[in-house]
């Protein structure tokens, strides 16, 4: 692989050391983390400053990017969305990263100048957690429990009453579609204001109101028109089904499609779209059921460690109609054993066969741990870029291995999804040891393949620097582009020794790559105002949203202003939105039975993790 800017082999032959990734910040704002045996030592030190949780409302920002290296496009026009969980520590009870409270964040460019603004996503639960000033809701990757007693929750209402609900935290993605703009989490969306990023709330608009996951896809229909693919994913352990509902949105946010279909129990994270067909990648798992009687209920796991390998089957590929009358759902089992969270893109070639690309994982390390707490000893990113191409007359699926470099979080130009295509985008890791441990993710990477190939014709790995970690990239077209890679890959990138942080030496950046020119590097790097926690997902619009204040947002502000005494405030949205909002967040009888609760209580775990 070719490498660009902050050069650095990938077989690294000295063994260094690693930190693990440290829930929360210290009181003093600094990067402080257990030191490991483990290679990479500085590499993981400062990737973990990436993952320090933020104070709370008062850390809500907006006002204009003034410090740029480079020229921004002066043709870009949009809004790159980013969202993730920013805040995971309330009075001194402290989340697993990924059940932190959402916080989006915007940078809406237009005649080569940003715009910035980060808000939190005032879900049902985050407003009452914020007004009692701590955490009261149970989430799904954090073992503690701020029930209490947590042994008499966990045990009968959780597994004997089967009520396996979770804290909504609006974190996992944003999209704006249809003149609406929703955060989404692992299945319910919230509309949010596109001129302020405040929250509406759940069932405001079409797109908030079916309840979907974070994995959407945006195709072309054969007429010209547009549409976004959304699905919803939710298992019954108890029947051993799984019911897959496949939403279709046009290009005014309406829900014009909506197709249901029951199959045998799975879990799958991501969907693939192409002209005929949802396709969904059966990943093989099952419920640890030994570990909710050892672990679960005594708060030494969490509910996303409840699942496993099911080494009695193997991968494969469900196949769902998506147009016609026809409900049946062909299945295509994998040659390669593998797992996938996130696909780049799929299609229908000549010949009719499906062409399926992805990020595969040879053990299911559920990917939270190896990219979101990472060690450099026993979790490190080891995905792998993968093509399958599904032959849809036998019905199996053939693998072919593109690349053996760490990658995720792939993305494509939105204009290709579901054709055939040739580029693609990735965040990746960077450095590999004798022993095949790899660096942390810290590079952007372009890769691409022929339609009907096998092997990669190019791969280029762009890395930001020493102490700096790109995130999830997205492809901007350039107006009037022709070419399927005129245009510019957008990202946000972490930096662990920014000079003039107030945050821990904590800094934020927005690259901007010519697709074309990608081992050129950014034609223009934008210092955000304040740090951004590394996220999860995010979109590119299209739309300029979500820029400078408007006169009935300046009116409230200044209104504000002559109420607030000087305290943090945070526009709010409802019948007191024109008063300030004033936040403090402070720094069944025998086992039997309770196995059948249990199961019970295990239905919604596919969809909650998806």
């Amino acid at each position: 692989m070719a490498m660009a800017r902050g050069r650095r082999s990938t077989m690294m032959t000295t063994t260094t050391r690693a930190v693990q990734t440290p829930t929360a910040p210290v009181s003093d704002g600094k990067a402080k983390a257990k030191v490991l045996d483990a290679p990479f030592a500085q590499e993981y030190a400062d990737y973990s400053t990436g993952y320090a949780s933020v104070p709370g409302l008062a850390y809500e920002n907006m006002g204009w990017v003034t410090e740029v290296r480079g020229e921004i496009p002066p043709e870009m026009v949009g809004t790159l969305l980013r969202n993730g969980p920013a805040m995971y520590e309330r009075d001194g009870f402290v989340k697993s990263y990924l059940d932190g409270d959402g916080m989006v964040t915007s940078i809406a460019i237009k005649d080569g100048k940003a715009y910035f603004r980060n808000k939190f996503v005032r879900t049902e639960h985050f407003e009452k957690e914020e007004e009692l000033g701590k955490f009261t809701e149970p989430s799904i990757f954090t073992a503690k429990d701020p029930r209490s007693p947590a042994f008499f929750y966990r045990l009968f209402n959780d597994i004997l009453a089967g009520n396996l609900k979770r804290k909504q935290n609006g974190a996992y993605n944003v999209l704006n579609w249809g003149k609406s703009l929703v955060a989404v989490d692992y299945k319910k969306p919230y509309a949010l204001n596109p001129d302020t990023l405040e929250t509406i709330g759940h069932g405001a608009c079409d797109l908030s109101s079916a309840m979907h996951t974070s994995h959407y896809r945006t195709v072309t229909e054969p007429d010209g028109s547009r549409r976004c693919v959304a699905f919803l994913n939710e298992v019954n352990w108890r029947t051993e089904t799984t019911n897959a509902v496949f939403y279709e949105f046009d290009e005014n946010g309406k829900e014009v499609s909506r197709r249901a279909y029951d199959y045998p129990a799975s879990y799958v994270h991501d969907l693939i779209v192409t002209e005929n067909y949802y396709v969904l990648f059966d990943c093989p798992i099952k419920i640890d059921f030994p570990a909710v009687f050892t672990k679960y209920i005594f708060e030494k796991s969490c509910l996303s460690e409840l699942i496993c390998e099911d080494t009695d089957r193997r991968p494969l590929f469900r196949i769902f109609p998506r147009r016609g009358d026809s409900r049946e759902v062909l299945t295509a089992p994998a040659d390669y054993w593998c797992y996938a969270y996130h696909h780049v893109n799929g299609f229908e070639d000549k010949d009719g066969n499906i062409v399926f690309d992805t990020c595969t994982w040879d053990k299911f390390t559920l990917y939270f741990t190896d990219i979101c707490n990472p060690n450099g000893k026993d979790n490190y990113p080891r995905m792998k870029l993968s093509r399958f191409v599904i032959d849809m007359k036998e019905l199996v699926a053939k693998h072919f291995l593109l690349s053996e470099v760490p990658c995720e979080l792939p993305i494509t130009s939105w204009d290709y999804t579901g054709r055939d295509y040739e580029h693609m985008y990735l965040s990746t890791s960077v450095g590999r040891t004798e022993d095949g441990v790899n660096g942390p993710m810290q590079a952007l990477s372009k890769a691409s393949i022929k339609p009907d190939g096998d092997t990669l014709y190019y791969e280029e790995q762009w890395v930001p620097g020493d102490r700096k970690f790109a995130m999830e990239p997205f492809f901007v077209p350039r107006p009037g582009g022709t070419e399927e890679d005129d245009g510019w890959v957008v990202a946000l990138v972490h930096d662990a020794a920014y000079e003039k942080s107030d945050f821990g030496g904590r800094g934020t950046e927005m690259v901007i790559i010519d697709a074309k020119k990608f081992s050129e590097g950014p034609v223009a790097s934008l210092r955000l105002p304040t740090y951004v926690p590394f996220g999860v997902h995010g979109s590119w619009s299209p739309q300029y949203i979500a820029g400078p204040p408007k006169a009935d947002e300046l009116e409230r502000l200044e209104e504000m202003r002559k109420k607030n005494d000087g305290k943090p405030l945070s526009l709010g949205i409802g019948s007191n939105a024109s008063e300030p909002v004033i936040h403090s967040t402070p720094t069944p009888q025998a086992i039997g039975m309770a196995a059948a609760g249990l199961v019970l209580g295990i239905t919604a775990l596919s969809s909650i993790l998806g």
